[in-house]
């Protein structure tokens, strides 16, 4: 061990200097000193809690509002909890409208009313597809109407019913024929010996198809018997695709 070492050593171990002040003074010096620092600190965590809620005060923007949340291990969770926050009333949809109609006079029944309905009629509509009517089918019908004036008698006769148009040359007759005249000729015999008649001339019934409906009223010809008696009259008519018409009637003269 060197000069030097040893010297600090006796130092080390020489009774310490007498106190220069009174013990109890220097004691409550260390007292005052700690206090200082104690109370120091504890000034410093007042003023960094101060500044904590400043800034936590910041981060709020309303009573709803919550502190920033860290992800600190092991740090406790603060949970600021603000006054009960109503939530908005949804007004459930009101249920649907059932209606049922019975016409012409039922119930109606909406939402559990019932109530009366006249002349209101729902159901379903149907199209329906148009049937163009049946044709009539073809017919010739004579009446007679014999006028007799003494010996005399004139023939009123009325044909009716449908029959074909005839063609000429290809083509219908003109739409203002008159009925009579659509036939292919009379004949008729007064029961006497005595005959008459009309001829239909050129027309033919080939390729007739086109169908008229109607009716004629005409004199045939005035004939006088040569003595009294009865007499019958006999008609005929012919006309497309139909068999011959024939009409008889009694004459009486005197």
């Amino acid at each position: 061990m060197t000069d030097d070492l040893k010297y600090k050593f006796e130092q080390l171990l020489a009774d310490p200097p007498p106190p220069t002040g009174v013990p109890s003074q220097a004691v409550a010096a260390r007292v005052r000193t700690v206090r200082r620092r104690r109370t120091a600190g504890v000034v410093t965590l007042a003023a960094a809690a101060v500044v904590a809620i400043a800034v936590a005060a910041g981060n709020l923007t309303d009573i709803d509002s919550a502190p920033p949340v860290t992800n600190t291990p092991n740090a406790p969770t603060t949970i600021v909890t603000g006054p009960p926050t109503a939530s908005p009333t949804t007004t459930p949809p009101a249920p649907p409208v059932v209606s049922h109609t019975v016409g012409p006079t039922g119930s109606t029944k909406t939402g559990g009313t019932t109530g009366t309905t006249t002349g209101a009629t729902t159901g379903h509509t149907q199209g329906t597809t148009k049937t163009p009517p049946a044709r009539p089918p073809l017919s010739a019908h004579v009446k007679l109407n014999p006028v007799i004036s003494g010996r005399t008698v004139t023939m009123r006769v009325t044909v009716s019913g449908t029959v074909l148009v005839p063609t000429v040359e290809g083509k219908d007759l003109p739409a203002d024929t008159s009925f009579l005249n659509l036939s292919g000729g009379t004949q008729y015999f007064w029961g006497d010996g005595e005959q008459g008649g009309s001829d239909g001339g050129s027309m033919s019934c080939d390729g007739a198809k086109t169908r008229k409906t109607g009716q004629e009223t005409y004199t045939a010809e005035t004939h006088t018997y040569a003595k009294p008696g009865t007499y019958t009259f006999h008609y005929t008519v012919r006309y497309c695709s139909l068999e011959d018409t024939v009409k008889t009637v009694k004459v009486t003269v005197k």
